[in-house]
């Protein structure tokens, strides 16, 4: 059998993505939000290819590295069954809807808009001439909450960026933001027809690509260079009502114990190293969700993962489980962000991943750190706190160290001194 779709720089699940160390293949998830039937499919994944780690990525999707065989037509039909892969192989590349981790639950939220994410994800999968889309096209919906996607939230490395966003105002009411280069845009238009915006935005969007006359498909920065943001939204068929309600800022990130809207409920966020979760760890918190909450997990665009609808009275029987996981809720276990590197990415200077763990372990306390193997600037899409940029000296592995832009060092330090650069970090913000 050979791959369903043909092969896109991004990865997917009908066609195989090159890296060094083998085939990378992703798996989106819709608003993030995994059920018992679909952790199984993931689980059965792992095992046809042997495979004892898989990754939660910086958009709520799972991905699995150094894949070794092509899937079998069982697996996708499974995998589709389930909703876990696109009902045509050619709408594959297109980014999942990104959502709160915490919709429906946030004590907060304006809107709960996990049924608005399943309408627009329906209208993707169903809709086959958006696959001309670029496979970076992106949707965000936000309903308000306490946790916040897009740039809601006061630190900017926590902001995660789609093209096209609507966040709830209030309890029938979405503003709209557009994405482009990694800054949002706020606009001054909002809509209580959520789902007919979208469908109108990215028509229009789609127009634009079809009309483009160069080879390579434009992304939106190109659509709002040539038309700016006010010439966008002249050219969508869509009533938009004039706003000026402000996008409320989110309070707090999902890590530790927090009450739910449900009375006497309350969620974990657990943190993962890297994004990684063995498959052990992966049936442990099944098995959690089975038996003390609604079988239900919840992955996060900060690459952590949420156990949601557990009653508040087992919460320290359930934070012991996670302890017994070699799992933990501590902040400081998701404070560095890093891209593949070696041996999965030949652009790359470093071995990001296992430099990331060492670093990890001679933190004081926890403030986003991203480390990128080369200037490409991988796996986060917001400014980091603190920048490691991988070089090489004489053929040895180094860093140059970046608070926002501004170098830390007047010369990169080897990769083998990480604990001189812990220091360094340490110190900065003691």
């Amino acid at each position: 059998m050979s791959w369903l779709a043909a092969s896109n720089p991004c990865p997917g699940l009908f066609y195989g993505t090159s890296a060094q160390d083998g085939t990378l293949i992703r798996v989106r998830i819709p608003g993030g939000i995994l059920n018992r039937n679909q952790a199984i499919a993931i689980l059965d994944l792992a095992d046809r290819w042997n495979t004892p780690m898989i990754q939660v990525t910086n958009r709520a999707n799972l991905q699995f590295r150094a894949v070794r065989s092509i899937p079998s037509p069982e697996v996708y039909s499974t995998l589709q069954l389930v909703g876990l892969a696109a009902k045509n192989p050619e709408l594959d590349h297109l980014r999942n809807v990104m959502a709160s981790p915490t919709a429906g639950i946030d004590p907060n939220e304006f809107i709960d808009v996990r049924s608005r994410v399943q309408e627009i994800d329906d209208y993707i999968q169903n809709t086959l001439e958006l696959a001309e889309l670029p496979p970076k096209f992106s949707i965000g919906i936000d309903g308000g909450g306490a946790v916040g996607i897009g740039a809601r939230s006061e630190a900017k490395w926590q902001h995660r960026y789609n093209e096209i966003q609507l966040s709830a105002v209030s309890r029938d009411r979405f503003k709209l933001t557009l994405g482009s280069n990694r800054q949002f845009y706020e606009t001054n238009v909002e809509t209580d027809d959520c789902f007919g915006a979208i469908v109108a935005l990215t028509q229009c969007y789609l127009n634009y690509v079809q009309s483009y006359q160069k080879p390579k498909k434009p992304r939106m920065r190109d659509m709002l260079k040539d038309w700016g943001i006010e010439g966008f939204l002249g050219q969508v068929s869509f009533k938009f009502k004039s706003s000026n309600a402000p996008i409320p800022k989110a309070q707090l990130q999902p890590l530790g114990v927090h009450s739910q809207k449900q009375s006497a409920r309350s969620y974990i966020g657990i943190a993962l190293k890297l994004g990684w979760l063995s498959i052990a760890q992966l049936q442990g918190l099944i098995q959690l969700a089975e038996i003390y909450g609604s079988g239900e997990l919840r992955l996060t665009p900060w690459q952590s993962i949420l156990l949601p609808n557990i009653p508040t009275l087992q919460i320290s029987t359930v934070l012991t489980a996670i302890k017994a996981l070699a799992l933990s809720t501590d902040p400081i276990d998701s404070a560095i962000v890093a891209c593949a590197g070696k041996p999965g990415c030949a652009s790359s200077e470093t071995h990001t991943q296992s430099h990331a763990i060492e670093l990890m372990n001679d933190l004081n306390r926890p403030i986003n750190i991203h480390i990128t193997g080369c200037s490409k600037r991988c796996a986060q899409p917001s400014p980091a706190d603190i920048t490691l940029l991988g070089t090489t000296i004489e053929g040895i592995e180094a860093y140059s160290m970046f608070a926002g832009e501004k170098p830390l060092t007047d010369h990169p330090i080897p990769a083998t001194e990480l604990s001189t650069i812990a220091h360094l970090i340490n110190t900065l913000h003691d």
